[in-house]
C-alpha cells in the first residue's frame, strides 16, 4: 500500500502509521510558514513549531523552504538571514535501485544542515543535505552550496565556490 503513495522512495518512520498525521500538520505549517505574509519573528515561530531549530533574530523570507520531511535535521543558529525562496534540505531519500551506488537511509543517518551564527543566504540559494554554513559566512544569490562553507567566506557559484575570505573585524 505505501509503495503505491510514495512511489520507490523508502518511508521514513516520521511518515508511517499514526505519525503520517503529525508529519501532515507540520507539512501544513510550513505552506503557512512560506506563503503567508507574516513579520520574520512569526515565520521562524512556525518554523520551530515545525521542528527546525532556529535560534534568536533569525529572519527568514518569503517562499523558503526548510526540509519537508524532516525539518528537525536543520538548524539556523542566532542571527542567521535566509533571504527568499532559498532552500535548505537536512536530508535525502533515495530510490532503492540507487542505494548501492548513494548509500542507503541507514549510511546517511543523523545527517544534519547548519547555519552558523550570524550567517547569510542569498535570494534562491540551495543548501544541499549535511553541510555546514560557518559563522558569517555569506552565501551568493542563487549559489549551490554542496560542501561545508568555512567561517568568515563569501561563496557564490553552482557549484558554490570560494570567491573571498574576510575576517571578524569586517564583520560590524
Amino acid at each position: 500500500m505505501l509503495e503505491k503513495l510514495w512511489g520507490n522512495i523508502p518511508v521514513s518512520p516520521e511518515t508511517q502509521g499514526a505519525q503520517v498525521v503529525g508529519a501532515v500538520a507540520r507539512r501544513w505549517l510550513h505552506v503557512f510558514a512560506r506563503y503567508v505574509p507574516l513579520p520574520p519573528a512569526a515565520r521562524a515561530a512556525l518554523h520551530r513549531r515545525r521542528g527546525v531549530v532556529v535560534g534568536r533574530r533569525v529572519f527568514i523570507g518569503s517562499e523558503v523552504f526548510i526540509d519537508d520531511a524532516v525539518p528537525s535535521s536543520v538548524t539556523l543558529e542566532d542571527d542567521v538571514t535566509v533571504i527568499a525562496q532559498t532552500t535548505i534540505l537536512g536530508h535525502t531519500y533515495y530510490p532503492r535501485h540507487f542505494h548501492g551506488l548513494l548509500g542507503d537511509e541507514e549510511t546517511r543517518a543523523g545527517l544534519r544542515t547548519t547555519i552558523r551564527r550570524g550567517a547569510y543566504l542569498g535570494l534562491r540559494s540551495t543548501i544541499l543535505a549535511g553541510v555546514t554554513v560557518g559563522e558569517y559566512a555569506i552565501v551568493g544569490a542563487g549559489s549551490v552550496v554542496t560542501e561545508d562553507v568555512p567561517a568568515y567566506t563569501m561563496v557564490a557559484g553552482a557549484p558554490a565556490r570560494v570567491i573571498r575570505e574576510y575576517g571578524p573585524d569586517d564583520v560590524g
